[in-house]
């Protein structure tokens, strides 16, 4: 994971909170090595104090409980690269067409390839967590604000549905591509996943 705290945003603090950002940093880049190897039940905070050269009165310094160093792992891997693929998904929208939505699947298919070793952990967070669920699902409707410019083309009473529509096949993309790039389960070639994935947008959108 690469989300390293720059010089520029933090020569300006105090000494004392400089390092108090820069454990919390440590921490949260050595749980997510935790969870790629071991997954998210099967993690411990001893494990990730251990990853992160800590001990466990420190984790719980910046931490109440894995679940809440676990939600920040994920927010930063959203922060880095899923709103990226969101605002690329509403531009595709706003065109309008399969083959827009086919460029931006091929796209977004590197995403999953790019976090296959953490979404093992995401999946089995989300279904023994509740407090990880709700994170998932409030960030899944903050992304969604990526696509207003596509919405507004609704009228308003339609909206609501339209966004729905979207949410559910991205929840279907994620199923597909967990099972295909994870745990290659689901065999078949990149372009074939393309033109299924993408008819099937076009349907449900109403996409020419």
């Amino acid at each position: 994971m690469d989300d390293v705290v720059s010089s520029e945003s933090t020569d300006l603090l105090p000494v004392r909170e400089q390092q108090r950002r820069m454990t919390r940093q440590r921490i949260v880049v050595a749980a997510r090595q935790v969870f790629e190897e071991h997954g998210y039940g099967q993690a411990s905070i001893g494990d990730i104090a251990k990853a992160a050269q800590v001990n466990r009165a420190t984790f719980y310094l910046h931490f109440a409980k894995k679940a809440e160093v676990f939600i920040e792992v994920y927010e930063v891997v959203r922060r880095q690269q899923s709103v990226r693929y969101w605002s690329l998904l509403g531009e595709a929208l706003v065109r309008g067409t399969e083959a827009a939505v086919r460029e931006w699947l091929d796209l977004a298919l590197v995403w999953w390839e790019d976090q296959a070793p953490l979404l093992p952990a995401i999946h089995e967070a989300m279904a023994s967590d509740l407090d990880v669920a709700a994170r998932w699902k409030c960030q899944l409707d903050e992304l969604a604000g990526e696509l207003d410019e596509y919405l507004a083309r609704f009228p308003e009473e339609r909206r609501e549905k339209q966004r729905l529509r979207v949410e559910l096949l991205m929840v279907q993309l994620d199923q597909l591509c967990f099972r295909a790039i994870v745990q290659k389960v689901l065999v078949m070639e990149r372009e074939v996943l393309l033109d299924v994935v993408a008819s099937l947008w076009r349907d449900a959108l109403d996409l020419k």
